[in-house]
């Protein structure tokens, strides 16, 4: 019998589509109800009303209401980022054990708060990322090994490709602003903030240190719709980290035939012994052969980058036959769930929590600042 009840705090359309279906892949956990922010826009209660919906459970309304219910051990705390300045204190000091979405929040100043809020409950409280699958376990046990000597430099990408690419304007050179009050949109998101949170965040894990200053840039190389909602496909950042060592992230989106798999995700290790890499298809077997090449199905209006599972076309996205890599990385969110879960009934600490998340967003806001103003910028202290 499922152990744990969980609380979905936002809908579809937003990474609650792949938290509530690895929460209820998972053997252990129940889902209980949905329910969303108190500043959820119409439109954001009606999406999270059909995650309800297709699972089957009750909407709450009210966001108080959902927390205090006592069949409810785990939130899953997943509004629209720019919604979580009310509803992640809310659910941090609701003392029910937290799945953070990933970036924690939309600035700094609300992460801390999310945290700070953690830290008066002292609930139990995970953000998901990548440290659990098998590629950057073994980059850590490379670390932990000490058999690179002592770590000087770290650089992680990870691009996802996704959508259909070739349409940006051809030569633009783009201006960050900053701060920044929106990160989502209904045709595309900013990506160095919804995907290099994993790069930033493996290469302060893997290296133990804090950021102390950045420089970045972002970019838009692929997507049109970026590039007419004026935010990024693309960035890179720099980062000068405590004793000495020097990391380099990028994150971002390509397009869908622009990686073989799912897109570039890897880690390299540069130490005073030697080099290593890191590779989320590797090993992985070349196929060559004379089929023609697979079509993407028409977009869907309302999700044409092919963001969320709830909107994507029926068939999905077609087979790239070209490489079949002998490790999957189709288990990441069951991973990430289920180690949650594992600490829960251990006692054992997660490995990021908000404690973490918040170092990963001072680095990801200082990284927007210095793109926009072209100079490095300080990574406050957290």
């Amino acid at each position: 019998m499922a152990e744990y009840g969980v609380l979905l705090v936002g809908g579809n359309r937003t990474h609650q589509e792949t938290h509530a279906a690895g929460f209820d892949a998972e053997a252990r956990s129940r889902l209980i109800a949905v329910t969303d922010a108190p500043d959820a826009s119409d439109e954001r209660v009606a999406l999270s009303r059909d995650m309800a919906d297709g699972y089957g459970i009750p909407f709450v309304p009210d966001l108080g209401s959902a927390l205090g219910r006592s069949d409810v051990d785990i939130v899953s705390m997943c509004p629209q980022v720019e919604s979580r300045s009310i509803a992640g204190p809310m659910c941090g000091e609701s003392g029910k054990a937290i799945y953070l979405d990933k970036p924690l929040a939309g600035n700094l100043s609300d992460g801390l708060a999310i945290r700070d809020a953690l830290r008066r409950s002292g609930a139990p409280n995970q953000m998901y990322s990548f440290v659990g699958l098998p590629w950057v376990r073994a980059a850590k046990e490379c670390v932990d090994s000490g058999r690179l000597g002592r770590l000087v430099g770290i650089h992680s990408d990870v691009l996802f490709a996704k959508g259909r690419a070739g349409s940006a304007p051809a030569g633009a050179v783009r201006q960050e602003k900053f701060p920044v009050d929106k990160y989502t949109f209904v045709d595309a998101k900013r990506e160095f903030f919804d995907l290099g949170v994993y790069a930033v965040g493996l290469c302060l894990w893997l290296s133990g240190k804090a950021a102390t200053e950045v420089t970045a840039t972002t970019a838009n190389y692929f997507f049109e719709s970026h590039a007419k909602r004026d935010i990024e496909d693309f960035g890179a950042v720099m980062m000068q980290l405590e004793d000495g060592v020097v990391a380099t992230a990028t994150g971002g989106r390509i397009g869908y035939f622009s990686h073989q798999k799912g897109g570039a995700h890897k880690v390299v290790l540069v130490g005073t012994n030697g080099t290593e890499t890191f590779d989320a298809w590797t090993p992985h077997i070349e196929v060559s052969n004379a089929e023609l090449a697979p079509e993407l199905p028409p977009p869907n209006p309302v999700d044409p980058m092919m963001m969320w599972r709830s909107t994507r076309s029926s068939g999905g996205n077609p087979n790239k036959g070209t490489w079949e890599a002998l490790t999957s990385e189709d288990n990441w969110y069951p991973v990430d769930i289920s180690s949650f879960i594992d600490s829960l009934d251990s006692g054992a600490r997660p490995e990021i929590t908000a404690e973490e998340a918040v170092g990963s967003l001072a680095v990801l806001m200082a990284a927007y600042e210095s793109a926009a103003s072209g100079t490095r910028v300080a990574v406050p202290r957290t």
